[in-house]
C-alpha cells in the first residue's frame, strides 16, 4: 500500500531527528514517494540527505514558514494519498495505512490525522477545547482540526481545498487549513491510532515564536469568526498587558510585547518571522 503514498518531512535544521524519522519511513514504506522540504537549514542537513539517503527526493525552498514549505511538498507530490508530517514525527507500521483505511471508509473526509503521542507515552496537548475529542476515542471521528505535526489528505481533494495558508507563518496553519476544508463541505477526521511526536524540534528560544502564535490565531479569528474578533483582540491585550508584569521569563515577555504591538497597531497579515 506504500506505493500510494507521497511522504513530506518538512525540515529546519532538524539534522539530529531527521536520519531517524527517514529510516523509519523507509524501513516501513519503502514503497513510498519520500520528499524532503528544507527550509534553508544551516546545519548541513540538506546535503546529508542528498548523500545517506538518495532514494529521498529533497526541495531546498526559502524559510517562508511551515505553511509555504508544506505548499512546496504538496505541488511536487504525486501519489493518491499526501502526508505532510513534521520531521520530529517517529512513524512505526501500520500508521499511514489506518490514516488512509479512515479516508476510505469516509469518502466526505479530506484530511485525517492521528491521535499524537509524546515521548512519555501521554496524548499531545493541543489545549482544554481540544480534550474532548480524545475521549473513548475508539473510530475515527469527525472533528474541527487536526494537528499539522501530520496530516493524509487525498491529492483529489486539494483541487477544491487548496493548499495551507502561507499568511500563517508558524502555529494555527493547520486550524485555518481544516476549517477551510470543513466549510467546502468535506469532514476532517481523528483517528484512534496513536503516533510519536516529539514536539518542538524547530522551535528555538525566540520571542517572535510565541508573538507568532498570538498572530496567526487573531488573523484566523478576524477571517473566520469577525463577530467575535474584537473580543479575542482584548483578551489577547489583557493576557498580554498581565503576562508582561506578571512573566519571570524575559523571553516571554519580550513576545507579549510584540503581540501586543501587533493588536494595537494592527498589521496582522505580515509574519513575525524569519
Amino acid at each position: 500500500m506504500s506505493k500510494d503514498f507521497s511522504i513530506i518531512v518538512i525540515s529546519h535544521n532538524t539534522l539530529g531527528i531527521l536520519d531517524e524519522c527517514l529510516k523509519r519511513i523507509e524501513a516501513h514504506y519503502p514503497e513510498a514517494e519520500t520528499l524532503v522540504v528544507d527550509t534553508a537549514s544551516t546545519d548541513g542537513s540538506p546535503d546529508w540527505v542528498e548523500q545517506n539517503h538518495p532514494n529521498v527526493r529533497l526541495l531546498r525552498v526559502p524559510n517562508r514558514g511551515y505553511a509555504f514549505a508544506v505548499n512546496r511538498g504538496l505541488e511536487a507530490a504525486t501519489r493518491p494519498y499526501v502526508v505532510e508530517m513534521n520531521s520530529d514525527v517517529y512513524l512505526n507500521a501500520g500508521d499511514l495505512e489506518v490514516l488512509q483505511q479512515a479516508l476510505q471508509a469516509h469518502p466526505g473526509a479530506a484530511l485525517a490525522g492521528p491521535a499524537l503521542q509524546t515521548p512519555a507515552g501521554r496524548l499531545q496537548s493541543h489545549g482544554p477545547l481540544y480534550a474532548p475529542n480524545y475521549w473513548n476515542l475508539r473510530k475515527p471521528r469527525a472533528v474541527r482540526w487536526v494537528s499539522g505535526a501530520l496530516i493524509m489528505t487525498r491529492k483529489g481533494a486539494l483541487e477544491e481545498i487548496g493548499g495551507m495558508d502561507e499568511r500563517f507563518f508558524f502555529y494555527n496553519e493547520d486550524l485555518e487549513w481544516c476549517t477551510r476544508a470543513r466549510r467546502k463541505g468535506w469532514q476532517v477526521l481523528l483517528v484512534p491510532r496513536r503516533v510519536l511526536h516529539l514536539g518542538g524540534s524547530s522551535t528555538p528560544q525566540d520571542p517572535r515564536f510565541l508573538a507568532e502564535g498570538y498572530r496567526g490565531g487573531l488573523l484566523f479569528s478576524r477571517d473566520y469568526y469577525p463577530a467575535l474578533h474584537g473580543l479575542h483582540q482584548k483578551a489577547v491585550w489583557l493576557e498580554a498587558r498581565l503576562r508582561i508584569w506578571l512573566d519571570p521569563d524575559p523571553t516571554r515577555r519580550a513576545g507579549y510585547r510584540m503581540i501586543l504591538d501587533k493588536v494595537c497597531r494592527g498589521g496582522l497579515d505580515r509574519p513575525l518571522l524569519p
